[in-house]
């Protein structure tokens, strides 16, 4: 045997061994986005001239380039003429919307109160959706319905399927 056909023949092993040892990455893991910072039980305010605007609190905190994930989340907006916050156990806040899911609770200052399994917030709007079932509560009332649409300031209320009690005084 040459001494050619012998290195040949090594390289030719050493290639082998290489591409068969070499691990293999999933392609989830190839284009996993990376979060630019990252928090654990957190507070995060947002302040302009005219003070304290949104307070965004969690238990484990993601900021990406473009949006914040958090879980156990409470985004409380200080910027209507009530203070309202609204909390789940997942949040997702890009550009002025919050994306909430799993067991949502909002509250008003004046004691309105709603719950669903998931909704979505424009705080700019104004505006909470929800493409599921939700109930909200008020001093002793209570509506029930499927798919709200409800606006915050001018305080129009808009579902299907909905049944209530209502109180009179």
């Amino acid at each position: 045997m040459s001494i050619n056909v012998f290195f040949a023949a090594v390289l030719g092993l050493m290639m082998g061994m290489y591409f068969y040892f070499t691990p293999t990455y999933p392609s989830d893991r190839q284009t996993r986005e990376i979060p630019q910072i990252q928090l654990y039980t957190f507070t995060l305010y947002e302040i302009s001239k005219n003070g304290v605007d949104h307070i965004l609190e969690g238990e484990d905190g993601k900021k990406f380039e473009n949006r914040y994930e958090v879980t156990s989340a409470k985004f409380s907006d200080n910027t209507k003429s009530l203070f309202q916050s609204i909390q789940a156990e997942n949040m997702d806040y890009q550009k002025d919307v919050v994306r909430l899911k799993a067991n949502v609770l909002y509250h008003r200052a004046d004691g309105l109160e709603f719950r669903s399994n998931e909704g979505q917030y424009d705080t700019k709007a104004s505006l909470i959706t929800t493409k599921g079932a939700f109930v909200i509560t008020q001093n002793g009332n209570r509506v029930e319905g499927e798919h709200l649409y409800y606006n915050t300031e001018q305080k129009t209320v808009s579902a299907d399927a909905v049944r209530g009690s209502y109180q009179l005084k």
